[in-house]
């Protein structure tokens, strides 16, 4: 019902869009410009009133006053002015109600006349402001239509420059209360969006009945199919046109479904276990999912020959050829399986002969992928290996430590009794080299055989990198090594041991320096933000690493250094272990390597370092 629900308001949605978004999309187009045209025709019809007082005045201003009237005041001269010209303006005005209109002075810089007289007869002598677009008129001798407030209010203002000889002598303007014009508008507005209500309602009352018609029918096919899933002798209610056709390819289908499916076949599908079956003559009759993904082979492989595809690998094919022609049955029969795509797969193999009763019909070979089964396996070796090496390592390093000691101490005591310029100080300096240099042995194999938890705290990853690198500087200098960063400066802080991780971080990059080659050698040192951690690359452009020593690297004692312990790799690996993060390394001979250290974010209760 709620899927039913869901696509009856979705076919409503649409169909409503399909009727109301072109309605109103013509109405806004229709509204805008019959907006548009009614501030045409309103300005239109001000330019011409403004025109009208502009031919009224067949002079200029100094015309209408006397010789004698010349030397009067200015406001004298505006009083004299307004007496004989007022009189046209009212007349023009009067003819256009909610209409004012007037005349502008320049030299006076003053209204001269703003009809109606009874309404703006007090603007009479006034200047407009230095922002008054009037000014814009006069100085350019232009017409202009403005929209905004002036002396009468918010207005649309048409103004007209008064040009004689050449020369601008003022302007004159009619303008009418936009207040007004938006009734009109809107008057007009209310009309449209009254029709286009209509029309929607119109337009809605056929989609939506039609949206219902759709969803009930799709609802019908949704219920049939549901049925089908555990019924496939059941059949959809035929129905008319598309949805017909729907129904009846669906009762098509299911009847095809019921004839070629059988129990068998849910069974083998199901199955982990790969499974092939070939007919007396050898020929693949059946294969389940499992069974194309170990073997690699196509869909296109029924009906061939088993050993058009696996003659080449007689270990597989023999013992279920041998089961077809010899009854032989074999069980746990363990090969390995060259795929088509040249990967080898450990497999078990057990045989049986296909029968209806004591006629042969075929064999089946069922088989499982003991890949991962091998991983695991090697897994538990290595760890048990690890873990006899740890116990042996930490029982040598605390029987050397105490004579180490001792002969740290007798060495000191010797060099203390020799005179400072005696020859044979230096050797006793060789041995307390190398007594410290035992120690950090002693002190890797200790750690390696049981990681002691230290001082963990919030670090920032960047930041240890850029302690740990500062820390190298001498070393990259005077190996000439040109050093990239990349740090991510989204990452966020993680709970470790610092020391621990400083640690690793500087026993992979002398690594990297070590294999790099002279004067070109190049380290590539990079951060990013992962979803639960971060990643710390370091990548160089050295000699590489030999892909048999690959899986060797972070073994414990494994070097191929001339003077390496081979617990550098493998005490890292143990930090980053115990931090619960991981360390692995890609590499090619020639092109260099890149070691990568994930390390999760957390606190230090989420992720304890035991």
């Amino acid at each position: 019902m709620i899927i039913n629900l869901n696509l009856r308001i979705k076919l409503m949605i649409i169909l409503a869009l399909a009727v109301t978004l072109p309605l109103i999309g013509s109405s806004y187009v229709l509204i805008n410009q019959a907006e548009k045209a009614l501030m045409l025709e309103k300005e239109s019809k001000l330019f011409g009133i403004a025109q009208a007082l502009d031919n009224s005045l067949s002079q200029d201003f100094d015309v209408l006053l006397k010789p004698e009237e010349q030397i009067f005041t200015r406001e004298e001269k505006i009083h004299l002015l307004n007496t004989r010209l007022a009189k046209v303006t009212d007349e023009i005005v009067l003819a256009n109600p909610g209409v004012g209109a007037g005349y502008y002075s320049l030299e006076l810089d003053a209204i001269i006349t703003y009809g109606p007289s009874s309404e703006y007869s007090y603007t009479i002598g006034q200047s407009i402001g230095p922002e008054h677009r009037g000014r814009e008129v006069m100085a350019r001798g232009t017409p202009l239509a403005v929209t905004g407030a002036m002396v009468r209010g918010n207005i649309l203002n048409a103004m007209v420059p008064l040009i004689r000889n050449r020369q601008v002598i003022g302007y004159t303007w009619a303008n009418e209360l936009t207040e007004s014009i938006w009734k009109q508008i809107m008057t007009m507005t209310t009309v449209m969006y009254l029709a286009l209500g209509i029309a929607l309602t119109v337009g809605l009352g056929i989609a939506l009945p039609l949206a219902n018609q759709i969803s009930n029918s799709v609802q019908r096919i949704i219920t049939g199919l549901r049925r089908l899933r555990d019924d496939l002798t059941y059949r959809l209610p035929e129905t008319s046109a598309e949805f017909g056709e729907i129904t009846l390819a669906i009762n098509k289908m299911a009847q095809s479904i019921m004839n070629t499916r059988s129990h068998t076949e849910i069974i083998m599908q199901s199955m982990a276990d790969g499974i092939i079956t070939v007919d007396v003559e050898g020929r693949i009759t059946a294969l389940n999912d499992a069974a194309f993904t170990i073997t690699g082979l196509s869909k296109d492989s029924l009906g061939e020959k088993l050993i058009n595809f696996f003659g080449y690998n007689i270990s597989f094919s023999d013992p279920l050829l041998e089961t077809l022609n010899k009854g032989k049955i074999f069980i746990g029969y363990q090969v390995e399986l060259s795929r088509p795509d040249g990967a080898a797969v450990l497999i078990s193999v057990s045989t049986s002969p296909l029968k209806n009763g004591t006629d042969i019909l075929g064999a089946v070979v069922v088989f499982k992928d003991l890949t991962e089964r091998k991983k695991l396996e090697e897994r538990v070796s290595k760890i048990s290996h690890l873990a006899a090496v740890g116990e042996l390592a930490a029982g040598v390093a605390h029987e050397i430590r105490n004579p180490l000691a001792a002969i740290s101490g007798s060495v000191q005591i010797v060099l203390d009794e020799l005179p400072p310029d005696n020859s044979s100080r230096v050797f006793g300096d060789v041995i307390i080299k190398e007594i410290n240099r035992l120690n950090s042995i002693v002190e890797d194999l200790l750690y390696f055989a049981k990681p002691s938890k230290n001082n963990v705290t919030m670090v920032n990853p960047n930041e240890l990198l850029q302690e740990t690198l500062t820390l190298l500087a001498p070393i990259m200098k005077r190996n000439s090594v040109l050093l990239q960063q990349e740090l991510d400066p989204s990452v966020s802080w993680v709970y470790v041991d610092s020391e621990h991780i400083k640690q690793v971080l500087v026993n992979l990059l002398l690594n990297a320096v070590q294999s790099l080659p002279n004067q070109t050698g190049k380290i590539i040192v990079s951060s990013v933000s992962a979803a639960e951690g971060v990643k710390i690359n370091i990548e160089d452009n050295g000699t590489g690493i030999l892909s048999e020593n690959l899986p060797r690297i972070f073994d414990p004692f494994f070097t191929t250094k001339d003077r390496g312990t081979g617990l550098g790799l493998a005490v890292s690996s143990k930090i980053i272990e115990i931090h619960h993060g991981h360390i692995w390394v890609e590499s090619k001979v020639g092109e260099g390597s890149t070691f990568y250290v994930f390390l999760p974010y957390g606190n230090e209760d989420e992720h304890p370092i035991t």
